[in-house]
């Protein structure tokens, strides 16, 4: 009889488990300790200022800037969470979260006369140790000068993390954002 009341319970208590991997197991680091996650330095990109968005607008997070090798390459980290309960890896709004992430590079350029950018393809980046981001390539034009930009979302500590890097098609020193992406990400979540 007590086996049966115990599967019973078990049984019970797994129903009321949050469904579709929208809970974060953890324990959430504050916006200030997420963002000091983010290293100095990162697969030759060097850390610059943070703006804390989250002092005007709750639920914007805060963004790191990067500087790449030989300033090759700009990358800006944000961790945010839209005022929403913690995110787990696999959370179903990730989705829609990624295509607002990539809409909104596409309308800023549209509302600057000397840039243009549409996104040219979505992937996958497998990320060590954890879940992998989605990523969208975009290319466009920043004035004459022909630009890739890769916008890459993902989770990492309940919070929304994105990453975006652009640099020129044509360049003289090339540099691989991937690394750079993988190694901020896995910072960003504590590994």
């Amino acid at each position: 009889m007590r086996m049966v009341l115990g599967a019973g319970v078990l049984l019970l208590l797994a129903g009321c488990a949050p469904q579709g991997g929208t809970s974060f197991s953890g324990s959430q680091p504050t916006l200030e300790a997420a963002a000091a996650r983010l290293p100095a330095e990162a697969a030759g990109f060097t850390r610059g200022s943070t703006v804390w968005h989250e002092r005007e607008r709750p639920g914007t997070g805060a963004s790191v800037d990067y500087a790449g090798p030989g300033r090759a390459a700009v990358a800006t980290v944000s961790v945010y969470d839209r005022s929403q309960p913690p995110l787990a890896d696999a959370d179903p709004r990730l989705g829609a979260e990624f295509s607002s992430a990539v809409s909104e590079v596409v309308t800023v350029a549209g509302t600057r006369t000397s840039q243009q950018i549409a996104e040219s393809g979505r992937t996958t980046l497998n990320v060590p140790g954890g879940a992998p981001l989605s990523c969208a390539r975009l290319d466009g034009t920043y004035g004459r000068q022909p630009v890739n930009t890769l916008v890459c979302l993902g989770a990492a500590a309940g919070r929304y993390l994105k990453v975006q890097v652009t640099s020129p098609s044509r360049q003289v020193r090339p540099v691989d954002p991937m690394p750079f992406i993988v190694q901020v990400t896995q910072a960003a979540r504590g590994a």
